[in-house]
């Protein structure tokens, strides 16, 4: 078995690829790459998991692994978000936290997270360095074994969250907020941290079930959000918020019961921090994000940067241009003044804080957004593909037999940073782009109206012939 990372780690079927085998083979190339690196004494890691089937044992067995080739484990004792891991690995100190999690997969995969000592995303340096370990004979074993020292990352974390957000505000500003945590470990931390004598908090799925009954995946997006909606919209919730199983993205309601698409998510977070926390540094945006960012960027006179899809790449991007935002349109969105990677808890508390700065509720929020930026519709397809599949699509991308024009509006522009992008002369796009987590090839399309937008996604099945 070849282990190959993603855009955001490494995830496979449990029981099938992804074993404790495979585990301790990657436990084992870390902890080789850790001490090819120079260190004063020994190298230390973080480890978390999730609550997916087994995601605790594979946790020990990473543990155990690590120590034996002579690194310390700061270990957590109970299941924890990603962000709080990522928090942890920086103020401990440690060089590398690692992440038992399959993120939004479907119940029956697994997988991890590298981190990095900055508590970012590890970078694809570190990455390959992993993977050429992982091709190689196993490493030489330390003679002294390093400890394991079990922690809860919570407290600390949510003291980091509380410097950023006026919690006491929003505890006393009189709120419903109806969170959806997809049964995952972000479970019971909003209503730690914003829950009060005033405003509620009222949570659905926090229930530990690893099979996520009633939605596909735990995945923050409008298909599985039915209830949500249900619940905001017959309720007169102020907002809904939903989680994904690992803690790091978010999906939004607004007080209709009506779902806000992720990339107006992003664009209301780079305005507030830009326009209204008095932070004007540069964004990075994914290839796959909004053209709403780019105006505001415009606006706000900052350095915008592009990059591929994945934190693997944009936090290491953040970091490089000390970047105040950086986000894709998955839902992921991370804020350089805190974590150079996603914390769907910070996003959900700034973006509520945004309606008390301004007194506007989301809706309201949104549409003085479109005022600023114009109006842009976008949607996504996820295509699964079989191998034969993947291959003939892959064929097809390559040819590069692109039209001229798609409608009536002319292609201004066809990439291949990261899949194929073509850009209209209208500002509209189309993204071809397989999935660096999953057997699919995602589809992207933004425009100013949605007949424009499902027209450009039709254009790109007819392309590739599915």
């Amino acid at each position: 078995m070849t282990i190959r990372f993603g855009t955001d780690g490494w995830r496979a079927i449990i029981a099938d690829e992804f074993t404790f085998d495979a585990v301790r083979a990657v436990a084992g190339a870390l902890a080789g790459t850790l001490w090819d690196e120079s260190h004063a004494g020994r190298p230390s890691v973080v480890i978390g998991f999730d609550r997916r089937f087994g995601s605790d044992e594979f946790a020990r067995i990473a543990a155990e692994s690590l120590t034996s080739y002579g690194i310390d484990v700061l270990f957590a004792r109970a299941p924890i978000t990603t962000p709080a891991l990522s928090y942890t690995t920086l103020e401990s100190k440690s060089d590398a936290g690692l992440m038992i999690t399959a993120s939004h997969n479907p119940a029956i995969y697994n997988g991890l997270k590298l981190k990095s000592s900055t508590g970012g995303a590890a970078p694809w340096s570190m990455l390959t360095a992993i993977e050429t370990k992982l091709q190689q004979a196993e490493a030489e074993r330390a003679h002294e074994f390093g400890q394991i020292t079990e922690i809860d990352p919570l407290p600390a974390y949510l003291d980091r969250i509380g410097r950023h957000v006026d919690l006491g505000r929003i505890r006393d500003a009189g709120l419903t907020i109806v969170v959806d945590s997809m049964y995952g470990c972000a479970s019971g931390i909003m209503p730690r941290v914003a829950s009060g004598d005033s405003t509620q908090i009222v949570e659905l799925n926090t229930v530990h079930n690893p099979l996520f009954p009633g939605i596909s995946s735990p995945e923050p997006i409008e298909r599985n959000l039915t209830r949500l909606k249900k619940v905001v919209g017959d309720g007169g919730a102020t907002i809904g918020i939903a989680f994904d199983g690992d803690g790091d993205r978010i999906g939004v309601v607004n007080e209709h019961g009506e779902y806000v698409s992720s990339q107006h998510v992003f664009a209301l977070l780079t305005q507030y921090v830009l326009q209204h926390q008095g932070r004007p540094g540069p964004i990075v945006k994914s290839i796959t994000s909004t053209a709403m960012i780019d105006a505001l960027a415009k606006q706000a006179s900052v350095h915008l940067v592009e990059a591929p899809t994945g934190f693997t790449s944009i936090s290491s991007m953040m970091q490089a241009e000390g970047a105040s935002i950086g986000g894709e349109e998955s839902g992921g969105f991370a804020f350089g003044f805190h974590l150079p990677d996603r914390d769907g808890l910070l996003a959900a508390l700034l973006l509520i804080d945004f309606t008390l700065h301004t007194g506007l509720t989301i809706s309201e929020l949104v549409a003085e957004l479109e005022n600023a930026t114009g109006v842009w519709r976008s949607r996504r397809i996820d295509l699964p593909l079989g191998p034969e599949r993947q291959i003939e699509v892959a064929e097809r991308l390559s040819e590069g037999r692109w039209p001229k024009e798609i409608g009536s509006i002319p292609i201004d522009e066809v990439s291949d940073y990261d899949g194929i992008r073509l850009r209209l002369a209208d500002g509209s796009w189309l993204l071809l782009r397989p999935s660096g987590t999953e057997p699919l090839i995602r589809l992207y399309a933004e425009a100013h109206d949605v007949e424009t937008v499902d027209a450009l996604l039709l254009t790109a099945r007819t392309l590739i012939g599915v």
